[in-house]
């Protein structure tokens, strides 16, 4: 794989956005601000990799905020075309911090459980809503609340040993937040299927369901999600893979008539922009279209 030190040159497009509680004017994330979520940039590419293996990168409280701050400045760098989720270790991620939630379920207080389900409201938000194209990198275990965020991403890249599960109801929970958006990704029975029965499915099984894309061999899931994200960028323009990821979160699912209409809105607003143009006139002159990783000449 070719792998691009240097910033992909392109210009901000404006198109992007993520309606977040965070402050995102200047908001630069360090890794060093939270230390279960690491980030490696790669050219055009930025990897956040859930980094408690011993937990097998359980979302605690500090996994959650730190992989929510890291969408919101990843959303708003202009040069950063592509995000890969992935975990360190074993796993992808086993879902919900069960200690923490055995204490929010104890403590009865309605406040502190509100506040908890919100904080992984506002991370799957600004995943779904993320400008970028995002990739999932699935190894080991992804359950629960980990199987959502994986199914979350544009993309997911599953080794065969992998197991995908939404698990919560085995414990007297609710699939709640997961269910939102299941059904973008899978059938409506598929999805009902998977929330009801909590069995294990492997990476073959995920791919042949549609929760997962693409299987790969064992070890080979982050390698093959690098690769992905550069061929599809390459193809697609920043400002037009922004605005078709818009048009989805705010199309699919409404009538006929309403979806019409949004989308001729989006159509005139992607005509105007210069991303359109360059790509127009490229195919013209050259019956090619652009090099999205390359600045325009």
């Amino acid at each position: 794989m070719e792998r691009r030190d240097e910033s992909s040159g392109l210009p901000g497009n404006g198109d992007g956005y993520v309606r977040t509680s965070y402050p995102t004017e200047g908001c630069r994330y360090d890794a060093a601000m939270n230390k279960h979520v690491r980030r490696d940039r790669q050219g055009p590419l930025e990897i956040l990799t859930l980094d408690d293996p011993e937990h097998a990168n359980a979302l605690s409280v500090d996994m959650i905020e730190g992989l929510h701050r890291a969408l919101v400045a990843t959303a708003i760098d202009d040069d950063l075309r592509a995000v890969i989720v992935t975990g360190a270790g074993r796993h992808f991620s086993a879902g919900a911090d069960l200690a923490s939630l055995e204490r929010l379920v104890a403590g009865n207080d309605e406040a502190a459980n509100r506040a908890d389900s919100e904080r992984f409201e506002r991370m799957y938000e600004a995943l779904l809503g993320h400008p970028k194209l995002t990739v999932a990198a699935v190894r080991g275990a992804a359950i629960g609340g980990g199987c959502g965020l994986a199914t979350a991403c544009d993309l997911v890249v599953a080794e065969r040993s992998a197991q995908f599960a939404y698990t919560e109801v085995m414990i007297g929970f609710v699939p709640a937040l997961v269910s939102t958006f299941l059904t973008r990704r899978v059938p409506g029975n598929v999805a009902r299927r998977l929330l009801l029965d909590p069995e294990r499915i492997d990476g073959r099984r995920a791919v042949d369901l549609g929760l997962a894309d693409e299987l790969v061999d064992d070890g080979q899931a982050l390698d093959e999600a690098r690769r992905a994200a550069v061929r599809i960028c390459r193809k697609a323009s920043p400002a037009a893979l922004a605005a078709t990821k818009r048009l989805l979160n705010q199309a699919v699912g409404r009538g006929w008539r309403e979806a019409l209409v949004i989308a001729a809105g989006a159509n005139v607003a992607q005509r105007q922009h210069g991303d359109c143009q360059r790509g127009v006139r490229a195919f013209l002159e050259t019956k090619s279209t652009p090099d999205w990783l390359e600045p325009e000449e």
